[in-house]
This record gives C-alpha cells, sequence and structure tokens, in this order.
C-alpha cells in the first residue's frame, strides 16, 4: 500500500498503538497491563506503521525540533521563542529529503487533557512557525481503564475520550483544524483500552471571492414586466 495522505498518516499511527498493545499483550502472556507498557514501544510501534503502510514518507526518530523548523521554514531560520532547541520530536515525518511533512508525539496511558496540555501547546506553537511545510501535527496516544468492571469501564474510557474531544475542540490556531480521532473501545478482561490522537492539519488556502458588483448591493432587484 502506497498512500502518503494526512488521513492515512493518522490512521497508520492509531494502528501503530494497537501494534503496540499486541505486541506487549504477546510479550507478557497477556498478562501485562498496557496502561504499563514502555511509551519507546508505541513510538516505534507507530513508526513501523507508518514506514509501511504511507509510502513513500520517511521517518526520523528522535529528531531535533530546532533542525526540523529550520528546514521547514528556510526563510525563516530562527524557531519561535518557546521552543526549546534541544527538544526532539519523537517521530518527524518527511515527504521529499528537503522538508518536513509532519510531526508526531507519542503518549502512553493518557488519563486527561493535563497529560498532553504542554505537549499540545508545544505542537501548536510549532507548527505556527512562519511559512513552514508542515501540513500534519500529531499527538498520538494509549487511554486505558484497568478494573471498574467491563460494563463501568468502558463507560468511564468513552466519557474520557469525549472530554478530550472538547478540549480539543478549544485548540486555536488559524489555518488549521483540530480535532480528535479515537478507536474502538476494547476490553481484554482486565483493563479497557483506546487508541486515539488529538490531530492538527493544514486547511487550504481559501481563494477570496471576486467583489460583488456594487451595481447589485445598492438597490434592490426590479421585476420586469413583459407587457
Amino acid at each position: 500500500m502506497s498512500s502518503g495522505t494526512n488521513s492515512a498518516i493518522v490512521n497508520a499511527a492509531l494502528a501503530g498503538i494497537e501494534d503496540a498493545r499486541n505486541t506487549h499483550a504477546a510479550w507478557t502472556r497477556n498478562g501485562g497491563y498496557f496502561s504499563w507498557a514502555p511509551e519507546y514501544l508505541i513510538t516505534v510501534s507507530v513508526a513501523q506503521s507508518i514506514w509501511e503502510w504511507c509510502a513513500p514518507l520517511t521517518v526520523w526518530p528522535e529528531f531535533r525540533l530546532s533542525d526540523a523548523l529550520r528546514e521547514a521554514s528556510p526563510n525563516h531560520p530562527r524557531p519561535p521563542g518557546r521552543i526549546d532547541a534541544s527538544r526532539r520530536a519523537d517521530l518527524l515525518l518527511y515527504r521529499d529529503p528537503q522538508q518536513p511533512h509532519a510531526i508526531i508525539e507519542t503518549k502512553r496511558n493518557v488519563d486527561g487533557w493535563g497529560k498532553i496540555a504542554a505537549d499540545v501547546e508545544r505542537l501548536r506553537t510549532t507548527l505556527a512557525a512562519p511559512s513552514s511545510s508542515f501540513q500534519l501535527g500529531m499527538i498520538a496516544f494509549s487511554s486505558t481503564v484497568m478494573g471498574n468492571g467491563q460494563v463501568k469501564g468502558g463507560f468511564i474510557l468513552k466519557d474520557r475520550l469525549s472530554r478530550l474531544a472538547d478540549c480539543t475542540d478549544d485548540i486555536r490556531l488559524p489555518g488549521w483544524k483540530c480535532r480528535l480521532t479515537a478507536r474502538d473501545v476494547n476490553f481484554d478482561g482486565h483493563e479497557h483500552w483506546s487508541a486515539a490522537a488529538v490531530v492538527l492539519e493544514k486547511t487550504p488556502a481559501r481563494h477570496p471571492r471576486p467583489p460583488r458588483d456594487p451595481a447589485c448591493t445598492r438597490s434592490a432587484a426590479q421585476v420586469l414586466s413583459a407587457s
């Protein structure tokens, strides 16, 4: 499969989180809680999934943000002041060798907006760099609820994802649309879990409408009689 669309990248990232859960379950003989799985396992699994399903994109793990910003905005080489130049992106995606296309951060077991608020703000600031080549930014994560019974735990997780979606709707970044996307809630016998992502996607530039004829706006339409 060869698809580098933003939708394909998002779907591949969510699939990577699900693959990480299945890998962790296999390694622990289905006895380990996914909420305890190491974050690097999720990051590598997401990178693998994107590399396999979103060719010809290339994937760079642990890429320094200052270098990414310099390549994304070659005419504005200085990164925004709020960006720590030594910080690294979990995954940086390139559509061509010169300019990055997407930045992805991964998290494990996000149980509320407070767990990702700083990451979302850092991502929002990075994507807002002048004349940036970035088209997509994402915080991809797992969310889990241990115990609480099969029915109650599922309700808790669905409510959590709904509240995260409300917080995502409050993100303001001109020229970008922001949403939360999530896979189905799963139950493996001892915990509920879901793969989800806060997605920031650049919107196509809107071409201004041609000005209306002033004559059309100054007077009411006239009805002409044929008689």
